[in-house]
């Protein structure tokens, strides 16, 4: 294990496109399993640092408001997703014959260092776009968020030099698989987010990983900025957010959401609106 990360080290800081040469059976697969590990230990430490970015300056994303089923979202981001990215980012990263017409091999080797950080830093700031934030400090402290991706960058080209764009493509595939895996056990574990049951209101808020919009339902029973009845299932957050206070009015780092609320005498939507942000990021929305 030891061996390989010394290896993946020398690699970032010498690069080069040599394959490997596996003088045994099952080196591929001790490259696999050392590197994903290396990555899990790198996703605890930088997982810290992006809470304080967002404690910092909260960012924003934005859920579709369409079907978002598991099993079409899995195969998108296990197979098609990882398959498009290694082709954009990485597949440039081993000489091709046709190549010599553009470039020599030479020149491609005596460059293949700027060539390589160059694909790195392309595929972390193409991630950047993931999220809505557009104010200076959100870009000061991009690199944090992304840092995350910058380490994937360097992991994935290493794979596919070394080892092959198929394997590359795969280990991709199998991250995002434990990513969202994690993420699904990590909300299962949440739920619910918020419940509370006293005299003046019944509320229990669950999340949900992907929308099923044949599940959807909108009830609202209000009068002036008081609510009554508030059931919502399978909605982005976002939409809820601009029904209830009005569109554009606050910024919401989203989520799919299930919200059953009744106030027999009545619950203010400030209130409710303090009780969302004890849970969700939820801003202000400045012109």
């Amino acid at each position: 294990m030891l061996k390989i990360l010394q290896h993946f080290w020398s690699f970032v800081l010498h690069p080069s496109d040599r394959k490997l040469i596996a003088y045994h059976s099952d080196t591929y697969s001790k490259v696999f399993s050392t590197l994903f590990l290396f990555k899990v230990l790198i996703l605890a430490i930088i997982l810290p640092l992006q809470y304080l970015v967002q404690y910092l300056d909260p960012v924003f994303t934005k859920k579709s408001d369409t079907d978002e089923q598991a099993i079409f979202y899995m195969i998108s981001a296990v197979v098609f997703a990882p398959l498009i990215e290694e082709f954009i980012f990485r597949y440039f990263l081993k000489y091709k014959r046709y190549y010599r017409f553009v470039i020599s091999h030479n020149t491609y080797r005596k460059n293949y260092r700027w060539l390589l950080y160059s694909s790195v830093f392309l595929y972390g700031l193409a991630h950047l776009f993931n999220f809505e934030n557009a104010n200076l400090l959100f870009y000061f402290l991009g690199v944090l968020l992304v840092s995350s991706n910058l380490v994937d960058g360097l992991v994935f080209s290493f794979i596919r030099v070394r080892l092959g764009f198929v394997y590359s493509w795969a280990f991709y595939g199998i991250w995002n698989l434990f990513i969202f895996s994690l993420i699904g056990t990590i909300i299962l574990l949440k739920n619910p987010v918020t419940k509370i049951h006293n005299d003046n209101i019944d509320l229990e808020i669950n999340v949900s990983q992907f929308r099923d919009t044949t599940q959807a339902l909108f009830f609202v029973r209000e009068n002036s900025d008081s609510l009554f009845n508030l059931n919502v299932r399978q909605y982005p957050l976002s939409q809820v957010i601009d029904s209830l206070y009005g569109p554009n009015r606050y910024q919401v780092d989203d989520e799919y959401i299930d919200i059953e609320m009744r106030s027999a005498k009545g619950y203010s939507k400030d209130s409710l609106m303090n009780l969302l942000k004890e849970d969700f990021t939820i801003e202000p929305n400045i012109p």
